[in-house]
């Protein structure tokens, strides 16, 4: 067995990478840093960044991940930003954006960064396709997690239970990827 370090203080994404690594040799340990998050348009330039830093403070192996949510009908907004997005506006606010609209098209753009002490981050990437919804549901964890649909389901992610949104998410490969590519090492 493989430990390894998920440097995230968001339970959420730790149950999802947690479940989409069972079967491998991996274990992962959940350890909250406050990693850097430099300002890029490119989610693997901010992944990669965070994992080399906090490979290096730590001195050991770790994986970063960084989402951005990108809104056709607003040129790709919010992007990487998200994490901002989410602190400033609410999903009224959101959906203010989007009045006169047509396209709904959304998508997430998901990299995780591996990294070894001294060494160069080996990154991963997912996409997701989602819609954007007309109106707010449910109160969730994040603005958009209230107007964003997932293709697949038919609610909103705030309206989909816990352990439904961890086995919807884990379906992302690259967690898959990251355990062929260590298993590989």
């Amino acid at each position: 067995m493989k430990e390894l370090i998920f440097a995230t203080g968001n339970p959420f994404k730790f149950s999802i990478a947690q479940k989409a690594l069972e079967g491998t040799d991996i274990v992962l340990i959940q350890q909250k840093l406050d990693l850097p998050e430099i300002q890029s348009e490119d989610g693997k330039e901010i992944a990669s960044f965070s994992a080399k830093w906090g490979s290096n403070l730590l001195n050991k192996s770790i994986v970063v991940s960084d989402a951005g949510y990108y809104i056709e009908a607003l040129n790709g907004f919010p992007g990487p930003f998200i994490k901002y997005i989410n602190q400033w506006l609410t999903a009224e606010d959101l959906l203010r954006l989007m009045v006169g609209k047509e396209n709904r098209n959304a998508f997430i753009k998901d990299c995780i960064a591996y990294c070894e002490p001294g060494g160069e981050p080996v990154c991963f990437f997912g996409n997701f396709k989602g819609t954007i919804t007309y109106t707010k549901g449910a109160k969730g964890a994040t603005p958009i997690n209230e107007i964003f649909i997932p293709d697949g389901l038919t609610r909103p992610e705030s309206e989909i239970s816990n352990e439904e949104r961890i086995n919807f998410w884990k379906q992302d490969a690259v967690w898959r990827e990251l355990a062929e590519y260590l298993a590989g090492r």
